[in-house]
């Protein structure tokens, strides 16, 4: 029996092996026809995905701001159209396409729609025989554990691929510990998306700059447009499904933006409602063609012009949603509620959905950036009105600041002068940039439910005629640190302590008169200089500045444990960054100021050295598209010596420059030389 034994369990072993021989041949074979699939799909794909930079603007503390962003976004047509997020293109001024052949060409935003985060750009030049472009899935065919590929441009750096699996293809961002009823606020408070859809949630890793960019399929289809990530870390990713997406972007297509109908109520499910049939209203607005109609919070839906409707679970609310809103404008729709127990007929006609959110402006004048009101943005921060212009920055020491009383961001200006105002129109009809901010203005205001009013003082001065004209203040040319009696001790100095010399800037009276490093200064004028901590030498500098100019002055110092005895001359102070001229170039969104003494300390920069110091620069302006930064030294444009802010101007005037080369900039920055150019596609684009 035992060597019968010992036969089945070598024979066992030995089929055992014969199986896993087989599985594991099974499984290689299995792993090399998936990536060869991947492959391919990668292929189908990921040749059309390009990444998109942004020139936006944005309302930034009472002013409109020019800034860069990045996205992806993916060729889906010959003519050249590219689809991307909303969220990429909003307030974009201009845009750039790169290419997977690094090819850099100009778009134009085609249209863009929030509600569902889908825009459209084109691509200027088109060749001849067009480009070749990806295709969207029909039909949402996604299950939990498909593989999937996210591409894009993760950071601005393009061409990325990350593979991962489909979590959910129908998730909503709510937790089980949620009412569905928070979900639409979640999603943002002036502009909720994903009100008519469901996400495909997937685990592919995407980053900021991933938005826009296709997710695929192993078929080598675009099934969805991956538009956020999880703020909160994990390996969470969201797409916007490819046959709303490929609806949407058809629609921008054809026309430029997309079409609503709306009624103006919102509904729940019956989940946990004890119902089994139809759908509940969940709210109503005020002066909608559903409040107009008799509909009321609580009422049960039951059909639809005769049809039953049943919306049994949350992820069935936003393509119910999304039907009403797809029918055409103008529809009467028939409903059959239930009220306490009762049945009723009511009838609505819709009307075109209102925009969430209006156009935004700035009035440089008074220095306040504001956002036109709508019903959504008017219900989302309970106002008492829904027409006006909503406060999204008031820059300080402006006239909006300085108001009586000054205006906060999140007031509502309703009126100018008596005159009701609510558009961007509205505002440009009194020309408030162009002398028509020159005038006292009362304005009316609505805060936090109270009706203000505000007056707008007359027009400053301007800041350069504001500045104080100082007399020149005496200088010798040190900086110093003050040596208490307690450290003056420790290094064998006075004993009273002083002013230890720690810079003798070249050329200065100090250094003509050989005052050195180290000295430590206790007297001037023949009179002490008292020490009253070890942090700042602001006495012995007043008394400096006090000195007259040209005139002998009196130093007492100890130098290596003996005392020793100077005279300087002072002579006037060099000028301040504050005091040296400065220019704006509107059209470069650029600010530059001469060269001053200090700036050539600090820089290393020969006293005889030409240039201009840029101040500061918007990232998104053309001067922050060529690249230059704050901080820089401009020395010379196209080739030209800059010798001052005149000349820079001079060589950057805009009138007559033709377009067809770029502006170039050789600059120092810290210790290299850098030549810099303003492309000429970014000028013709401005």
């Amino acid at each position: 029996m035992k060597h019968i034994a010992r036969a089945m369990m070598a024979l066992g072993l030995a089929l055992g092996g014969i199986s896993v021989q087989a599985d594991s041949g099974l499984a290689a074979d299995v792993a090399a026809a998936t990536q060869a699939r991947m492959q391919t799909a990668r292929d189908a794909v990921l040749p059309y995905v390009v990444s998109i930079f942004v020139v936006r603007e944005d309302a930034v503390q009472g002013r409109a701001e020019l800034r860069v962003s990045s996205g992806s976004g993916t060729i889906i047509s010959r003519d050249g159209h590219v689809a991307t997020n909303a969220h990429v293109t909003e307030n974009g001024k201009r845009f750039r396409v790169v290419l997977a052949d690094k090819r850099e060409l100009s778009a134009t935003l085609v249209g863009e729609d929030a509600l569902s985060d889908i825009a459209v750009l084109k691509i200027r030049d088109v060749p001849a025989a067009g480009f070749p472009f990806a295709h969207f899935a029909i039909a949402n065919t996604l299950q939990a554990g498909d593989v999937v590929m996210a591409m894009g441009a993760p950071w601005g750096m393009a061409h990325s691929v990350s593979q991962g699996v489909v979590n959910n293809p129908e998730r909503l961002l709510l937790s089980l510990f949620q009412d569905e009823a928070d979900y639409e606020q979640q999603l943002g408070q002036n502009q909720p998306t994903a009100r008519f859809y469901a996400w495909i949630q997937h685990d592919a890793s995407i980053s900021p700059g991933n938005s826009g960019g296709p997710l695929v399929n192993l078929g080598g289809e675009i099934v969805g447009i991956n538009t956020r990530g999880n703020s909160m870390g994990g390996d969470m990713a969201f797409a916007i499904p490819a046959p709303v997406a490929l609806k949407i972007v058809a629609e921008l297509i054809a026309h430029g933006s997309v079409s609503r109908s709306f009624f103006g109520f919102g509904v729940r499910s019956l989940k946990r409602s004890g119902y089994d049939r139809g759908v509940l209203v969940s709210s109503v607005i005020r002066g909608s063609p559903a409040a107009q109609a008799g509909l009321e919070a609580g009422d049960r839906i039951l059909s639809i012009d005769g049809q039953a409707v049943t919306v049994a679970e949350p992820e069935q609310v936003p393509p119910f949603l999304r039907a009403l809103t797809e029918r055409p404008i103008g529809s009467t729709m028939r409903l059959t509620l239930l009220r306490n127990g009762d049945e009723r007929e009511a009838r609505m006609q819709s009307t075109a959905y209102p925009p969430d959110l209006g156009h935004d402006l700035e009035v440089k004048a008074w220095g306040v950036t504001f956002t036109e009101l709508t019903p959504n943005i008017a219900r989302s921060r309970y106002l008492g009105r829904d027409v006006g212009l909503l406060v999204t920055g008031v820059l300080p020491g402006k006239r909006a600041a300085t108001a009586h009383p000054p205006w906060q961001v999140g007031d509502v200006v309703h009126s100018i002068d008596g005159k009701p105002v609510g558009a961007r129109a509205d505002m440009q009809a009194l020309d408030l940039n162009n002398g028509g901010a020159a005038a006292r203005r009362v304005v009316g205001i609505e805060r936090n439910g109270q009706q203000l009013i505000s007056v707008l003082d007359v027009k400053p001065a301007r800041d350069e005629d504001k500045k104080l004209r100082e007399l020149p203040k005496a200088w010798i040319g040190i900086d110093t640190q003050p040596i208490t009696a307690t450290t003056a001790a420790l290094i064998s100095g006075p004993a009273g302590g002083g002013y230890r010399v720690t810079r003798v800037y070249a050329g200065s009276p100090a250094a003509t008169a050989d005052l050195r490093v180290g000295d430590v200064i206790t007297e001037l004028a023949n009179e002490p200089v008292p020490v009253s901590g070890d942090v700042g030498d602001e006495p012995l500098q007043q008394r400096i500045r006090e000195a007259l100019l040209d005139e002998p002055l009196q130093i007492a110092a100890w130098r290596e444990g003996r005392a020793v005895k100077l005279t300087v001359a002072p002579v006037a102070a060099p000028a301040p960054a504050s005091a040296l001229k400065s220019r704006t170039i509107e059209w470069l969104d650029l600010g530059i100021r001469d060269i001053g003494f200090y700036d050539r300390v600090a820089r290393g920069i020969a006293p005889d050295a030409d240039g201009v110091i840029v101040e500061n620069v918007a990232s998104g302006g053309l001067a922050g598209l060529a690249h230059l930064a704050s901080g820089d030294v401009v020395v010379r444009v196209n080739g030209t010596v800059v010798s001052d802010v005149d000349a820079f101007e001079r060589l950057t005037a805009r009138k007559g420059r033709g377009s067809a080369a770029p502006l170039s900039f050789l600059v120092l920055r810290g210790s290299r030389t850098r030549l810099l150019y303003l492309d000429a596609e970014w000028e013709q684009d401005r």
